[in-house]
């Protein structure tokens, strides 16, 4: 929408509301008001996809908002604590670690492989990725090394959010490292 349009529609609808005070608004707020160059939504051809058992309650606004990437490509990565399975290995021993690593392996490729259809429905091509890692650094360093285009991510990826913080930890310090868009769901 071209931003003359977009200041003619305004001046309309305050016509009559705040008569001259709205020419005065616009010109103190006009460092706030968007620029044509920032009305047009950035091309998104790579997106990735962290989850993690905190975050499998996909909201279907989400999907919904995916749905206009159609023929994206999606990096769905489920990603498991590697430090929970070194606690594992260090208390109960190497034997314990490898079962639970294993049991943590196939619940993530059943987990991706359950998920997946519901981003191929909306014309998505999906690459189904189960990791064992650290879930902030190894999505810090996808983001980065891959280039993906957009990031999208649970607000409670890797921890349950609290009280005081609507957005885990992991989450906010993935946020303060990256520089590309990102939806939180």
């Amino acid at each position: 929408m071209d931003m003359d349009i977009f200041n003619r529609i305004i001046s309309r609808k305050f016509k009559n509301i705040a008569g001259d005070r709205y020419e005065q608004i616009a010109k103190r707020y006009r460092e706030f008001l968007l620029l044509p160059e920032e009305l047009v939504l950035p091309e998104v051809r790579s997106i990735l996809f962290p989850i993690d058992r905190f975050s499998l309650d996909i909201p279907d606004e989400l999907l919904e908002t995916l749905s206009a990437y159609s023929g994206a490509f999606v990096k769905l990565v489920y990603v498991s604590e590697e430090r929970t399975l070194r606690l594992i290995e260090q208390t109960l021993g190497e034997e314990e670690a490898e079962k639970l690593r294993m049991e943590k392996i196939r619940f993530a490729r059943q987990t991706v492989k359950d998920f997946a259809p519901k981003l191929e429905r909306l014309g998505l091509s999906v690459l189904k990725e189960p990791i064992i890692g650290s879930k902030s650094d190894d999505v810090i360093d996808m983001m980065s090394a891959q280039d993906f285009d957009l990031l999208v991510i649970s607000r409670s990826f890797g921890a349950e959010p609290t009280k005081t913080s609507p957005t885990s930890p992991v989450v906010l310090k993935i946020l303060q490292h990256i520089e590309k868009p990102v939806i939180i769901y």
